[in-house]
Parts: structure tokens; C-alpha cells; sequence
């Protein structure tokens, strides 16, 4: 694994977090040549998406699409296809007319200050401040939920405001080696400093710990609270011929009849499948059969074209194996 060595910091934790990182950090593909379009790939696909999820995605990306000018000239249709199981589907769309502005304003090459990142599509401060020391190890603090959780344990902060967190973020990365220390705080937040359980005699930080000292690891910080989960009843059915089934395309993805009432007609219940959207909990009834001709509405195969996540779990219902996403 390549990486730059902390240098002497004002702050003893940045060495602490370096130090530790260089000895416990996961392996993981994007870090093994710290690459700018490597680690961007890799921070659009962690949003929103645990790590073992994303990493086959990130594998068969990177074959599609090795360099960002071939993600430049990609259609949408086809990085839709790619990205289609992930979810957050503005991520990928985002990604790809970053790509295009990068080779048009910045002639391919991934920019390397703050300004001109930040008016990406789809990069906000916490994703440039990661490219910025992941890729190019320079000091940009990053706040994800994992840094957050160790800043307000660390410091003792059951309700910390975002002036507080990202002054204490930009404190650790700032005089010390950012790509180690920034990956180390993601990294003790994700492996060590949990939700639940923290295990907390491993971690680099424990000494001066707050929440630690006074055992209130698993209260600190509060927790929002969670909005109510609202049930969605929807009907699906899977009208399939020689010609392939009917679907509709709705902003680039493509998904079965959805209907709002139990359907009508020659149709046969084969199953249920439920789905989380927000704060969503969808119940989905699948039937299969024929429909009277709907508007919109064209005969396609599975495989030729993007669906979404609900798509996948609907057409699984249907009793056969789903592409490989």
C-alpha cells in the first residue's frame, strides 16, 4: 500500500490515527495506488453504500470504464446499467457530466484545488476534501459519519453542532501526513468506534477519550431521531412474451407496472417482496400475466437495459436467476 508519512502536527492525535492506520487499515483496492480517478470512483460508490457492497461494483467499473474520458464518452444508459443495484442513481448521472466537465474545462486531468472541485456536479465539501488528501494528499478535512461519531466521542459532544465537527476535523489533518490521518478517522470509525459495541481498547485514541472516561461510548452522540417509516402497498405485474416484458422507462431506469390497486384481470399472484426507500418500507405484490396495452409501455429484455433495485427484487419473484449486476 503507498502512502505519505505523517509529519510532526500540533495535534498528538493526528499521529496517533497515522500511526494506527499504517498498521490496521483494510486492504481495499482504491488504496492501492491512491489514484484521483481511483479514489473518486471509490467516494461516489461509499455514499449511501457499505464497503463489501460497493467493492464488485468498483471492480467491474473500472473495467468498463479504466480511464474518466472513457466515462466521459459514455451514454447514460450504458453507466446505468453498470451502477444498476447500487441506489442513488443521481450519484452515477452526477459522476459521468463531472467526468465530461473535466475533460472539457481541465483537459482530463482531475483538478487538485478545492475551487475548481467543488463546482463538479455532484461533489460537495466533504467529497472534495477526500479526493483532495485521499488522492492527492493535501490538508482537507473530511466529516463523514465515522469521523463524526470519533469527534464527538473523542470530545465528549452528545449533540455536536457542524461549526464544531469540521473545525476539529480540518485541527487533525492540518501540519500531519491527510491521506493517513483522513483515512485513519474514516477507518477507526468504521472498524472501532462503532454505532454499538465500540472497541474501544484498541483504538489509538482511546487516553483522552471523553465519552470513554466516562463510560458513555454508546450514548455520545445522541441519535437523531428517525422519521416514521411509512408502508407503501404497490402491485407489480411481470407481463412477459417472445418479444420480452413489459416495462417502462422512468428517467433512465427501466421498471415493471406498478399499480397503486390490486390489478384486473387473467393474472396469477407468484409472490411478494418488500422494499426500503427512505423512509419508505415498500410491500410489493407480484402477479404475472397479461395487461391490456398501456401507454408508454414497451417490450424490452432484463438485460439489455437499467432497472432499479426494486426492479431486480421483483423480477426474482418471477422464479429466475437475475443478471449478474
Amino acid at each position: 500500500m503507498k502512502a505519505s508519512s505523517p509529519e510532526t502536527s500540533t495535534d498528538p492525535r493526528s499521529r496517533a490515527v497515522a500511526d494506527w492506520f499504517g498498521r490496521a487499515a483494510r486492504r481495499l483496492p482504491w488504496r492501492d495506488t491512491y489514484d484521483p480517478y481511483h479514489v473518486w470512483v471509490s467516494e461516489v460508490m461509499l455514499q449511501q453504500t457499505q464497503v463489501d457492497t460497493a467493492l464488485p461494483y468498483y471492480a467491474r467499473w473500472l473495467e468498463r470504464f479504466p480511464t474518466l474520458r472513457g466515462l466521459a464518452d459514455s451514454s447514460e444508459g450504458e453507466v446505468l446499467s453498470l451502477w444498476s443495484g447500487l441506489g442513488y442513481y443521481n450519484r452515477a448521472r452526477n459522476f459521468r457530466r463531472a467526468a465530461a466537465e473535466v475533460v472539457e474545462r481541465h483537459d482530463g486531468k482531475i483538478p487538485d484545488r478545492y475551487d475548481d472541485l467543488i463546482r463538479l456536479p455532484g461533489i460537495g465539501r466533504y467529497m472534495a476534501g477526500a479526493i483532495l488528501s485521499i488522492a492527492f494528499d493535501k490538508p482537507y478535512a473530511v466529516a463523514d459519519g465515522n469521523v463524526r461519531r470519533v469527534l464527538a466521542r473523542f470530545n465528549g459532544w452528545t449533540e455536536p453542532k457542524e461549526r464544531q465537527i469540521w473545525e476539529d476535523a480540518t485541527r487533525i489533518v492540518e501540519g500531519a501526513g491527510p491521506r493517513l490521518v483522513n483515512q485513519g478517522m474514516m477507518e477507526l470509525g468504521a472498524t472501532l468506534c462503532t454505532p454499538r459495541a465500540p472497541r474501544c481498547g484498541e483504538c489509538p485514541l482511546m487516553a483522552g477519550c471523553a465519552a470513554a472516561r466516562a463510560g458513555m461510548q454508546e450514548i455520545i452522540p445522541i441519535p437523531r431521531k428517525r422519521q416514521r417509516t411509512v408502508r407503501v402497498d404497490l402491485y407489480a405485474v411481470i407481463d412477459s412474451s417472445e418479444r420480452g416484458l413489459l416495462m417502462k422507462e422512468n428517467e433512465g431506469l427501466w421498471e415493471f407496472p406498478l399499480l397503486s390497486e390490486p390489478p384486473d384481470g387473467d393474472l396469477e399472484k407468484i409472490g411478494h417482496c418488500r422494499h426500503a426507500i427512505t423512509h419508505h418500507r415498500v410491500e410489493v405484490d407480484v402477479f404475472r400475466g397479461r395487461l391490456a396495452r398501456r401507454a408508454g409501455y414497451r417490450r424490452v429484455r432484463f438485460e439489455d437495459v437499467p432497472v432499479t433495485s426494486l426492479t431486480r427484487k421483483i423480477y426474482r419473484v418471477r422464479g429466475h436467476q437475475v443478471p449478474q449486476e
